[in-house]
């Protein structure tokens, strides 16, 4: 056990032992799917309609189920009543999130400090399956810098990203070798940008475990990933506002769900009955452990397909398909599944980065960095192939897409139709 996890534990154990306590009861819920969850579910929403003035109005509701659906719009239009009355004279003592604003306004969010224990504890139990644990020296690849004292405590090394550059990668890539970093969690744009520029150098980095945050990890990431770092990349589903809610298997092939602190469900697009297995649906959260900013039915913007359903409870999605507002329609107006444009360059060579866009019912953008040529004939038959015949597609070539202000790098955009 190195020195930090052992100080870490310690200091733990002084406090209240929260921290082991969070991960058996995550160990254990998962072991026997989730029996704790009806009882929680029950604590979390009889604690909002007592406490928190917006939930007052939810007593005439008699069954969960009946509950109505959250997006941003309704919290922002009622934010005070949102925050439960024990709470709001020490308001200051919460700790406070932000969401990114990537696809809108940014939002605050008040966290308990048991909630907050909570997710500390899903990092770590999540962590598990790529070698990340207490004091494990890792690299954190993000948009801000932490302060070096937390930077010293977690035994991490930020890595700012910007620009992904060939000196970006350059210097990044002496960093993580200088500083003996075992693990790396970051953009999935931003790391599979730089098992790029290794594989350019016929360098292998090994890597104990990859962890990516934040954006989608497509499939061709995935390949270039796991050579460039003898590492297999494991995608964390994570939101400010919530914490863990899944974790995608080592093969790639699901995400398990954390329906130990969360009631995860998987609505239909059109209404908000439960799709069946393997429909595309509404990733909708209710947090059981939030009490001092109860979310209860919130609509995330993801979608994701079920893939196992048992006793009820959606345990594995196939995977998180991105965003509502970032869906892309064929020229006929029909949805078509994000994976399938992400997919689409898979096996073309010299793409460093893209992003493809709708612009209009039948015009679409794809802008590309390279290295080297590229069969614009070929890429725009792809995308004609599953567009429609009468897709116009421009292909724009850049010399680097920049980050929106949360730093992540949206593969897909949707800037025609307003879902």
């Amino acid at each position: 056990m190195n020195i930090r996890k052992l100080v870490y534990i310690v200091k733990d154990q002084l406090k209240n032992g929260s921290l082991n306590a969070n991960l058996a009861d995550l160990t254990s819920q998962f072991n026997h799917f989730f029996p704790a969850q009806p009882s929680r579910l029950q604590a979390i929403t009889q604690y909002a309609v007592e406490n928190t003035p917006y939930y007052d109005t939810y007593k005439k509701y008699n069954d969960f189920k009946d509950y109505p659906v959250l997006d941003k719009s309704v919290i922002k239009r009622n934010y005070d009543d949102f925050i439960s009355i024990p709470y709001k004279d020490c308001i200051d003592s919460l700790h406070k999130v932000t969401t990114s604003g990537s696809y809108g306004t940014p939002f605050t969010f008040y966290l308990n400090s048991e909630k907050r224990r909570k997710i500390i504890a899903e990092i770590y139990y999540f962590g598990k399956s790529s070698n990340f644990d207490l004091g494990v020296k890792h690299a954190h690849i993000m948009a801000q810098k932490k302060p070096k004292f937390l930077q010293l405590l977690q035994n991490q090394v930020t890595i700012t990203v910007k620009d992904l550059t060939e000196e970006w990668c350059r210097e990044s890539i002496q960093t993580i070798k200088n500083k003996k970093v075992k693990v790396i969690i970051g953009y999935p744009s931003a790391i599979s940008r730089l098992a790029i520029y290794l594989e350019r150098k016929n360098i292998i980095l090994p890597m104990d475990g990859i962890i990516t945050v934040s954006e989608v990890l497509t499939s061709d990431m995935r390949q270039t990933i796991t050579k460039s770092f003898k590492c297999n990349p494991v995608s964390r589903y994570t939101t400010n506002e919530f914490g863990v809610l899944g974790i995608e298997d080592l093969t790639g092939d699901f995400f398990s769900l954390n329906q130990c602190n969360f009631l995860i469900e998987i609505l239909s697009l059109d209404n908000n009955q439960p799709v069946e297995m393997g429909d595309i649906g509404r990733i909708v959260v209710t947090d059981l452990f939030n009490k001092s900013m109860p979310l209860i039915r919130y609509d995330t913007g993801d979608l994701a397909k079920p893939s196992e359903i048992r006793k009820g409870i959606v345990t594995k999605i196939e995977s998180v398909e991105g965003r509502r507002l970032a869906v892309i329609r064929n020229t006929n107006g029909e949805t078509v599944s994000s994976f399938e444009i992400n997919k689409s360059l898979i096996g073309l060579s010299n793409i460093v980065q893209y992003q493809f866009s709708q612009e209009h019912k039948l015009l679409y953008k794809l802008k590309l960095v390279i290295d080297g040529e590229v069969d614009e004939a070929q890429i725009i038959k792809i995308y004609k192939d599953i567009l429609g015949s009468d897709a116009q597609i421009v292909i724009d070539f850049v010399e680097d897409i920049p980050p929106q202000r949360s730093g992540k790098r949206p593969y897909i955009l949707q800037n025609y139709y307003n879902e």
